[in-house]
């Protein structure tokens, strides 16, 4: 099937590409030349979407009013998202949620033992978690990877649909960059952000793959739709197999999170649903793996193109 101009998405199937995830879940992890062990808990939140609790050592975090005040002013580090304890609403907690909506960092309410929980620091009710590592512009990257259309290294990118643990998310990232992926596009919420725990996982491809944060996956496929860029979304159910589609053009593959696979939107909005075939009796695979299946796919057609 060679990718042909764009003249609207292709239909989508309800029954989306699904990664599952355990509804409670608790990974503990080591530290490197340490004794402690720190434990990161999957809880579900009232929406039923997976929300990860982070001790201190997986993320860099600011917390006190002052302090997340003037890295908001002087937008020297990139903030990831704000948590503020529920009930706090004074002029400058009011300043600080204008200053973060401006800078279009999501802020989250949440309760005092939550954030007991995050920090045993004295965080007087506001919380900052900061990325590893600063975020690209999503216009810019999409600028870049229009750039390349037509070139002997055509476009490939990774959207991902709400995949919420760190560790899937930094295993994405670093075999995005070994399968010579061009950019990573992360939803600003639902999603896992560039903690330290996705910075260990991804190896040191954070170094190499830029990474933006989309207001809106919708708009973000009709964006990169614009720019003669085929999306193909993971789907379980999808008439068509991976295997089947020609991936030597330019081209964005989409993924689901853990829990409901690619939301309906999204979905609809691909320009084309893929499935992997499965012959055992689990019914689904791993994000990470899914993802690492098809962006080899997408390497092997274009090394056998001569690409």
């Amino acid at each position: 099937m060679k990718g042909k101009p764009h003249t609207k998405a292709h239909g989508a199937r309800n029954d989306s590409f699904k990664f599952h995830a355990p509804e409670k879940a608790q990974v503990v992890r080591r530290n490197e030349g340490a004794r402690d062990q720190v434990k990161v808990t999957a809880t579900l939140n009232n929406s039923n979407s997976v929300t990860a609790i982070e001790t201190p050592a997986s993320n860099t975090q600011l917390y006190g009013v002052a302090p997340v005040l003037e890295a908001l002013r002087a937008g020297s580090r990139s903030i990831e998202r704000i948590l503020i304890a529920e009930g706090r609403d004074e002029d400058r907690v009011r300043e600080l949620l204008a200053l973060a909506r401006a800078g279009g960092v999501p802020v989250r309410r949440a309760s005092r033992v939550e954030l007991d929980r995050i920090t045993t620091a004295n965080h007087q009710g506001v919380v900052a978690i900061v990325a590893a590592v600063r975020y690209l512009d999503a216009d810019e990257l999409i600028e870049q990877l229009a750039g390349r259309i037509g070139t002997n290294d055509p476009p490939l990118a990774v959207v991902l649909d709400g995949v919420e643990d760190p560790r899937n998310l930094g295993a994405i990232i670093r075999t995005a960059e070994c399968a010579g992926a061009h950019g990573i596009f992360l939803p600003e919420r639902r999603s896992a952000g560039l903690t330290e725990t996705v910075a260990k996982t991804a190896a040191g491809a954070l170094e190499y793959v830029p990474v933006a944060r989309a207001g809106n996956v919708v708009r973000l496929l009709e964006e990169l739709k614009k720019r003669n860029i085929w999306t193909i979304g993971a789907a379980m159910s999808a008439e068509h197999k991976y295997t089947d589609w020609d991936f030597t053009g330019a081209c964005a593959l989409v993924f689901g999170g853990e829990g409901a696979g690619l939301r309906r939107l999204v979905a609809e909005r691909c320009d084309r649903l893929v499935s992997i075939p499965l012959r055992g009796r689990i019914e689904s695979l791993n994000v990470s793996v899914a993802a690492g299946v098809m962006l080899y796919e997408v390497l092997r057609q274009r090394t056998r193109a001569g690409g």
